[in-house]
């Protein structure tokens, strides 16, 4: 057994057997869920049998999807550049930082299926990224921009 220590402080311990190492890797992150998930007995056996099933791969992707997130001050700069004059709250950072973690989230997801539909594999390209755009703007999951851009 060995501990480890990730980003942020967060400590996890290591086992040495890969069996063992993979059932509580689903255990580690059930401490990441919110308050309203923890209490839920059907919520956690549902996340349960989602984290089970995941590859080595899809965890090490999952974990590092859970740590990301953007910079408050970045985002914050960037609404106030979007929105003018007006004062940018923190709450409103937060939320906007949410959703641009959700969308680039859907975005590489796409980007993988797309590479599992073309029997690649390695990491995603920038092909793959353009495509996933594509599709999410087909479906209507990206909306339309109110301002025609000036250059293409």
């Amino acid at each position: 057994m060995s501990i480890l220590k990730g980003r942020g402080g967060r400590v996890r311990v290591k086992e040495e057997d890969e069996d063992e190492d993979e059932e509580n890797v689903g255990d580690v992150e059930f401490g990441k869920f919110s308050s309203a998930a923890v209490g839920d007995p059907d919520t956690m056996a549902k996340m349960q049998a989602i984290l089970s099933q995941f590859t080595e791969e899809q965890m090490s992707r999952y974990e590092s999807f859970r740590r990301s997130g953007f910079q408050k001050a970045n985002m914050r700069r960037i609404l106030a550049s979007i929105i003018g004059s007006q004062k940018v709250s923190m709450p409103m950072t937060i939320v906007i930082s949410g959703i641009a973690k959700m969308f680039v989230g859907e975005l590489i997801e796409t980007g993988r299926m797309i590479m599992a539909e073309r029997k690649e594999m390695g990491p995603i390209r920038p092909c793959h990224i353009r495509e996933a755009f594509r599709r999410l703007k087909l479906e209507g999951k990206i909306p339309k921009q109110s301002v025609p851009r000036l250059f293409r």
